[in-house]
């Protein structure tokens, strides 16, 4: 997953929004949506800890209140170990590379690359790379292993400020958007590193997938926004973008056998589960030098058998994906990846 701490400013408006729900016990609230801005009357969805999970009646976006972007070194923690190895391309990434509508060519700028596997790609396919990482790890893998000179250290707004001529044809997005405290002000950066009518290529996490159990890394402060299709078009093209194309992944047999994974208690996996994947959700949470400590301390021997036990599990879990692929194929169920692809206006 690519780093999400692309971080759009706009503090001011997720403290108002905090304010705003100060005092509130769920629905009914008027709060300002971070998609469309409306204050619509909104529903609570979940609630986790002290934050709470809204439904916008007016764009279909859901969002995590409070909002708090944490900085580049809970990222590092939260996804450490990135630098030891090239990651492999997500759906997200393929869509773009294989899309008959995308540029195929020209500047491109991805944003939150990661390790710099995706540039890398987009750089065989004829594209002239540039990334913005703020993991300093991943961003030094991406320049030392991959070759990739530019990867800088800056937000998508930092990046538009400190190279303001600097324009391109593309601006790419993977499994960043989702992770966005104020996704608005994030998009204004992106349009400000366009050229006019520049393309944008993004994946999100689709709301409409399948799901058997909680997917522990949908919470903040990890993921503020969960986007559906109508959701996500509904947003860009409020923000002067035409979608040109947009794909759901459908559920294979590697998503079937996690669902089904998932779907499967057992005594052993549930203890399992219950230290290890519901606790995470409140590793997530805490300051980030005790969150770095406690995943530091989960590596005992307890810890890497429960591991082996659960990829045990896991692996029993792809014989019944493989009968159970025509029924889910027949049902229709979603996998996780929502790729977009559109075009700016005017």
């Amino acid at each position: 997953m690519s780093t999400a701490s692309q971080n759009a400013t706009g503090m001011s408006k997720i403290a108002a929004d905090s304010l705003a729900h100060q005092g509130s016990q769920g629905s009914g609230i008027e709060l300002v949506c971070p998609g469309c801005n409306q204050e619509k009357c909104v529903t609570t969805v979940e609630r986790y800890g002290r934050h709470e999970l809204f439904a916008c009646a007016a764009c279909g976006l859901q969002f995590w209140n409070p909002r708090v972007m944490p900085d580049a070194r809970w990222y590092e923690a939260m996804y450490g170990g990135r630098d030891e190895k090239a990651m492999p391309l997500e759906p997200g990434h393929v869509h773009f590379l294989n899309d008959p509508q995308a540029p195929g060519k020209g500047n491109l700028l991805d944003v939150g690359c990661g390790t710099g596997n995706f540039l890398v790609a987009a750089r065989e396919a004829g594209y002239q790379v540039t990334g913005t990482e703020l993991d300093s790890n991943a961003a030094r893998f991406a320049k030392e292993q991959l070759g990739l000179p530019r990867v800088l250290p800056l937000s998508i707004t930092e990046f538009a400020e400190k190279h303001p001529g600097e324009k391109f044809d593309c601006v790419t997005f993977f499994e960043v958007l989702e992770h966005q405290a104020a996704p608005a002000e994030f998009l204004e950066g992106v349009k400000a590193c366009l050229r006019p009518h520049g393309t944008i290529a993004l994946s999100v996490p689709n709301r409409e997938r399948w799901l058997t159990g909680p997917d522990v890394n949908d919470y903040p402060p990890n993921h503020f926004l969960r986007w559906s299709p109508g959701a996500l078009k509904n947003f860009l093209n409020a923000r002067g973008f035409e979608v040109l194309s947009m794909k759901e992944q459908r559920a294979d047999v590697s998503y079937t056998a996690q669902m089904i994974n998932m779907a499967i208690r057992t005594g052993i996996t549930q203890a399992g589960a219950q230290s290890e994947s519901a606790s995470f959700r409140d590793v997530m949470q805490m300051p980030v030098e005790e969150a770095a400590e406690k995943l530091k301390s989960r590596a005992t021997p307890r810890h890497r058998i429960m591991q082996m036990l659960g990829r045990m599990k896991h692996a029993a879990c792809f014989p019944l994906a493989v009968a159970a692929i025509p029924y889910v194929r027949m049902r229709g169920y979603k996998g996780i990846y929502l790729y977009c692809l559109a075009r700016q206006q005017g």
